[in-house]
């Protein structure tokens, strides 16, 4: 048991150092410029501030040495409200228009999710679905109206990890270990943090006197 854990805790500091992307696609025909179509087609004067609107997922495929795997990035966004307390500064850029939340998953493509990490290829597993979420925030940072305010990733536990707080579950500790060492893809500063079921990633700096555990600034 002791040779296992120190086994667990080196590949847990190997995370992210070379892992190389499987071949990924696209299998959905939405994509973040359909995102960007629906939120521009709605009158946002008309729209209530607070409720969040949902829009299509995007899914995507790819196949490891052992399985295929299915990737889902879900959405909801809602209207940004701005309140002026002092004026924009000259040549200080528009507020944006709309707040984007986004929420990813993965499993194992027609089969039981609770085999993902089982194969031994869970770092090209897990860089392989940073690599798809990657490409859709950078699309998402490239649009002036809209702003990416949160990235929310929940491990799928396993049946006797139910209760454990997220740290203290084996996919819990690799997604963290690399959240700290990839997080630096994101465009601009952002901050994860760990939630009881998830681990939320803050766009910008966010921090706690209280529980500064549980922010880490990427």
């Amino acid at each position: 048991m002791k040779h296992l854990k120190l086994f667990e805790e080196y590949m847990i500091n190997e995370i992210g150092e070379g892992s190389k992307p499987f071949a990924w696609k696209r299998v959905s025909h939405s994509k973040v410029d359909s995102w960007m179509g629906i939120m521009s087609a709605v009158d946002r004067t008309k729209m209530a501030s607070g409720p969040w609107e949902s829009l299509p997922t995007l899914m995507y495929e790819f196949k490891s040495d052992n399985a295929t795997y299915s990737v889902r990035i879900s959405a909801g966004f809602s209207k940004y409200t701005y309140i002026n307390f002092g004026g924009r500064k000259p040549g200080a850029p528009k507020p944006q228009d709309y707040n984007l939340i986004i929420v990813v998953s993965f499993d194992i493509a027609g089969k039981d999710d609770t085999l993902i990490t089982n194969f031994g290829e869970q770092f090209r597993v897990l860089t392989t679905v940073v690599d798809i979420a990657a490409e859709a925030v950078n699309e998402i940072s490239k649009i002036a109206w809209v702003k990416l305010e949160e990235i929310r990733i929940a491990p799928k536990l396993e049946d006797d990890e139910e209760g454990k707080p997220i740290t203290q579950t084996k996919r819990g500790r690799f997604y963290l270990e690399y959240i700290k060492k990839q997080g630096h893809r994101l465009p601009g500063s952002w901050t994860a943090i760990i939630d009881s079921e998830m681990f939320v990633l803050r766009n910008g700096k966010v921090s706690s006197t209280t529980n500064p555990e549980k922010y880490i600034q990427l």
